[in-house]
């Protein structure tokens, strides 16, 4: 099964009898650029019907009294959202309703100033509602898109994390070569194989090793994982049920690409039965609380198995 983006490239070749990586249109930057394409085209929407959570984090951002917009992060997939709160310095918030543009238009005549207690969206960014009268912090929930693969080879972008010292308040990282100061990701070698931190301040210490803050993550990175440069990974970031459909997908991909329509076809149609038997593993993530199963009809919807 396909962990890393080198196994994509191995169980693809093999899965669909493609050239070795020498032959053009089978290269390893060929099939990683087709799966970065099918996890981005069709299955991060999956995940998002799929409605249980999966790779969310938190996105802090601070708030200026008498400004009301704040962009999206970058890394929300589809800039899409789950919650908004409010955060006051003291910890304490509340959920802050959305409302659409006609009911600001309506609301604006009346109040546009003092403490928001709800947001519209507008284009990519959340328009707080009223205008803030002071600071605070707007916390936000999203599903992080996953990165762009690259083979672990590729130390220019990522290498693996070989000592983890964490101390009062940043984590100390050691690897074979330590890359220069700047933005960076952690990304965890176990599955799901999610982001533990997402776009932190990477400092370098030496020539091994370099600092984050310990508020930049979600779990403490371990010995395995991987300093990435910002939005690349090794790992495929997909639940492991979800891996072996992203396989046939890509191979049917290629296929295509080739003009081999019939082939593609039956790798497409057995790629549509390990999602459903993916979604069936996932759905629901608590046995004890049943939840609604958007992933599979809004994956017909999309029409994606027509080969065209």
């Amino acid at each position: 099964m396909a962990y890393t983006a080198d196994d994509l490239c191995t169980d693809v070749r093999r899965g669909g009898s493609l050239p070795t990586a020498s032959v053009v249109g089978s290269a390893d930057a060929d099939i990683l650029a087709h799966g970065d394409a099918e996890l981005r085209d069709t299955l991060v929407p999956l995940m998002l019907g799929v409605r249980e959570e999966l790779y969310q984090r938190v996105f802090d951002v601070s708030v200026t009294a008498g400004t009301a917009a704040y962009r999206i992060n970058k890394r929300a997939a589809l800039s899409r959202l789950n919650t908004v709160q409010w955060v006051n310095s003291d910890g304490s918030g509340y959920n802050l309703q959305r409302f659409d543009p006609k009911q600001v238009a309506d609301l604006g005549l009346l109040t546009t100033s003092g403490q928001p207690y709800a947001y519209y969206l507008e284009g990519s960014r959340v328009v707080l509602y009223p205008s803030p009268s002071g600071s605070g912090t707007l916390r936000i929930r999203a599903f992080v898109r996953p990165s762009r693969l690259a083979l672990t080879t590729d130390t220019t972008n990522m290498q693996a994390v070989t000592v983890v010292s964490v101390g009062a308040t940043s984590t100390t990282l050691t690897m074979t070569t330590s890359p220069a100061t700047g933005v960076r990701d952690v990304v965890a070698s176990t599955p799901s194989f999610e982001h533990l931190c997402v776009d932190a301040t990477w400092t370098n210490v030496n020539a091994t090793t370099g600092t984050i803050l310990n508020t930049a993550f979600t779990a403490t990175p371990i010995v395995g994982d991987y300093l990435c440069v910002s939005d690349y990974t090794p790992y495929i970031q997909l639940p492991v049920e979800l891996q072996p459909a992203l396989t046939e997908l890509v191979i049917a991909r290629l296929l295509r690409a080739r003009g081999k329509g019939k082939e593609a076809a039956d790798y497409a149609n057995e790629a549509q039965r390990l999602v459903q038997l993916g979604i069936e593993a996932l759905t629901p993530r608590v046995d004890s609380a049943d939840r609604k199963i958007l992933g599979g009809p809004h994956f017909r919807r999309r029409g994606m198995w027509a080969i065209r």
